[in-house]
């Protein structure tokens, strides 16, 4: 019995030891750890101003390990690294912040230009542009971002629907008019040099590399460009798309331009072929369904061609080429009336394209040009972009 007293007492003594010590220990160590923290604080913000930036990195990483979720913290690791153009951390320590921090928008458009203009990484701007518009849906700057990412990637449904939920909100870019009537037949003059360089970041991303082989395939012969492998490559060389079609024979850019390039030259059982490897998502590409109507009407089914026609519009009303040849196929059917003004609105795009292409910059869209955008939209019945330029116009009067 004295035995299992003493065991008894020994236990108790024990517990309040671990008790007691916990009282004491614990609010030393927090003390000890905030006291390190604060050192930490002043030891990075003390070398940023002394400009001593390897030694406010070590300082500032040190502090960011002891105060994860403090975002002046990150804030002055991003700085230390960028002042030593380590762009990469920079970028990295900026996306830390928590979303809920009232500085994350300011600091995630940084994040989104360092990555495109120093990284040349689209992915993950892309990403970044996506999280500031879950923060905020009417960030304008960040669907700009996201529709020029697109665009140059030549991927246009992605594209078409930014335009479209941006102008929902109103916040869309004023560039994002020329883009969407321009659709079906994007194309820049520094697209190849400027994907050939996000090609170095993401080499096996399959959208880069079909639209730098595109961009190439249809530029002039004049102009030439030094790949990643050092090989020189003329404008106009057919050999990179021409692989694309061997490794991604689904992909629905280099379908498209094959498309076309076979009903151009008259090759109309290539045309078979290739359409019979579209693939099922390709069905809103009103690209497809033209191209389907040309060669329907070439083989004199103008039913069906007109139909084709038809669904091309469905999905782009400012498919120029698509009106023109179901205005050809209403007049061959005796529809002359409606033939008239199909191919009146058609040509009317075909003009208004061409000067479209010819802009040397489609930021710089000007009130009149604007105001001609919401009257072709009228005409082509697409009153969610007539609605939305109408409202710019009242926005911006005519002074």
């Amino acid at each position: 019995m004295n035995h299992q007293k003493k065991s008894s007492d020994r236990r108790l003594t024990l517990l309040l030891i671990l008790v007691f010590g916990g009282v004491f220990f614990f609010p030393i160590s927090a003390w000890w750890n905030y006291s390190q923290i604060q050192q930490a604080e002043e030891n990075s913000n003390r070398l940023l101003n002394e400009e001593k930036w390897g030694a406010a990195e070590q300082a500032a990483r040190n502090w960011t390990r002891r105060a994860p979720q403090n975002a002046d913290a990150w804030l002055a690791l991003a700085e230390a690294y960028r002042q030593q153009q380590k762009f990469e951390e920079t970028a990295e320590a900026l996306g830390q912040l928590s979303d809920s921090d009232p500085r994350i928008l300011k600091t995630l458009a940084l994040r989104t230009d360092l990555l495109l203009a120093e990284l040349h990484d689209p992915e993950k701007s892309l990403e970044t542009c996506r999280r500031i518009l879950k923060i905020d849906p009417r960030v304008d700057r960040a669907w700009q971002r996201l529709i020029y990412i697109n665009a140059m990637m030549l991927l246009r449904l992605e594209m078409v629907k930014q335009i479209r939920q941006a102008i929902k909100l109103q916040c869309e870019p004023p560039e994002a008019y020329v883009y969407l009537l321009l659709s079906d037949s994007l194309n820049f003059s520094n697209g190849a040099p400027l994907v050939n360089s996000w090609l170095t970041t993401h080499p096996e991303n399959e959208d880069l590399e079909v639209a730098r082989a595109i961009y190439i395939a249809r530029s002039s012969i004049r102009q030439s460009m030094l790949l990643k492998e050092s090989q020189l490559i003329s404008g106009g060389d057919q050999s990179l798309i021409t692989n694309c079609l061997k490794k991604y024979p689904q992909n629905c850019e280099v379908l498209a331009y094959f498309l076309e390039k076979s009903l151009d030259e008259g090759d109309l059982k290539r045309v078979a072929e290739l359409l019979e490897h579209v693939p099922d998502n390709a069905e809103a590409d009103s690209r497809f369904w033209r191209l389907k109507g040309r060669y329907l009407a070439l083989h004199d089914q103008l039913d069906l061609a007109e139909t084709s026609f038809q669904q091309a519009l469905e999905w782009n009303p400012y498919d120029w080429r698509a009106r023109l040849g179901l205005a050809e196929i209403l007049r061959r059917k005796g529809a002359v009336k409606e033939a008239t003004e199909m191919a009146r609105i058609g040509n009317r795009g075909k003009l208004f394209s061409k000067k479209l292409m010819e802009l040397q910059d489609p930021r710089s869209i000007d009130r009149d040009l604007l105001q001609e955008i919401g009257e072709y939209a009228h005409d082509c019945g697409d009153i969610d972009v007539e609605t939305s330029i109408q409202r710019r116009l009242n926005m911006t009067p005519d002074t």
